[in-house]
């Protein structure tokens, strides 16, 4: 039941810091590339820019959310795991979660997050938790 109670606690996290983090980055008026690229340590950085911008096109093409959510979710999933201990940059967690489908189109975005979260938090480095979500998917038929 702790682990329930946690995972809710981080799903409600990253809903909560959706709403947040799209008012910051609209306020602010850089594309969202940029900030994110900021945010990650590479600002002014074109070609992580250019990076970020492909993969909020292609999250949000297979995710439910819009490329603003998607970013606002994974910058609170870096925030929380790096609350955890565990460091990780932007582009390698959307890179993670941008493998794990191919076809299916309109799941969410934080499910997937929130369970990416859970596998590091338990000590799985991004691959092992990106191979683990994919056997996961697999599994249930989804990949």
């Amino acid at each position: 039941m702790k682990r329930n109670v946690k995972k809710v606690a981080i799903f409600v996290a990253l809903f909560v810091s959706l709403i947040t983090l799209t008012v910051v980055v609209h306020a602010a008026g850089e594309s969202m590339g940029y900030k994110l690229a900021c945010i990650d340590g590479k600002c002014g950085d074109k070609m992580v820019e250019a990076r970020f911008h492909s993969l909020l096109r292609q999250l949000s093409s297979t995710y439910a959310e819009n490329p603003e959510q998607i970013a606002d979710l994974t910058v609170t999933a870096q925030r929380l795991l790096k609350e955890e201990g565990v460091s990780e940059s932007l582009l390698n967690i959307m890179e993670g979660m941008n493998q794990l489908f191919s076809t299916t189109k309109g799941l969410k975005y934080a499910e997937y997050a929130s369970a990416y979260i859970t596998l590091r938090v338990q000590g799985r480095s991004h691959a092992s938790a990106i191979v683990g979500l994919k056997a996961l998917l697999q599994g249930l038929g989804l990949y």
